[in-house]
């Protein structure tokens, strides 16, 4: 059976019994040719038909309702299922622009950190040519900073700014 389908409800069978039953008689009336016979079936044809669209109007209206429950009903699941992916999808949002928030402070700092290594080499470079020139003026090499090799952190950054960083010969 098809899910289009619908089984035969007793009202449809009823009235197709009653149709079925107006017709024999109007069957046996014209056989027997007789104008009470004929009136007569004409009658119960009159009223079969009378009563099956009564049936058949009543089978009508409770199927459409049915269907017309169906339609809210399936409408009520379709709206909570939207409702649903609206509500995943803000969240997915939400969740890949915290973490692109996150990834833009990072490669902030990483910038950040690259200019400040950067900044440190250059100073580096120019030490080590000034050691280089030192070296190759007076012939011996002098002593080696510490802050060359271990470079401080705050606090060395203030002492090198003043000027401080002077090289010491041996």
């Amino acid at each position: 059976m098809s899910s289009r389908t619908l089984p035969r409800s007793l009202r449809v069978t009823s009235a197709a019994i009653v149709l079925a039953l107006a017709a024999v008689v109007v069957i046996a009336a014209v056989a027997m040719q007789t104008i009470p016979a004929l009136i007569m079936a004409s009658c119960v044809a009159l009223s079969a038909g009378i009563t099956s669209t009564v049936l058949m109007s009543e089978e009508i209206r409770e199927v459409r309702q049915k269907f017309a429950k169906d339609r809210v009903r399936d409408a009520r699941v379709i709206a909570q299922r939207e409702r649903e992916h609206l509500d995943v999808d803000a969240t997915f949002r939400r969740a890949v622009s915290e973490r692109l928030r996150a990834s833009e402070a990072e490669i902030s700092r990483l910038r950040a950190d690259l200019a400040a290594g950067s900044a440190q080499i250059d100073e580096l470079e120019e030490r080590l040519a000034t050691e280089q020139e030192l070296v190759a003026m007076l012939g011996v090499r002098p002593e080696i900073d510490p802050r060359i090799v271990t470079p401080e952190t705050e606090a060395g950054a203030a002492d090198r700014a003043d000027g401080s960083g002077e090289l010491r010969s041996a």
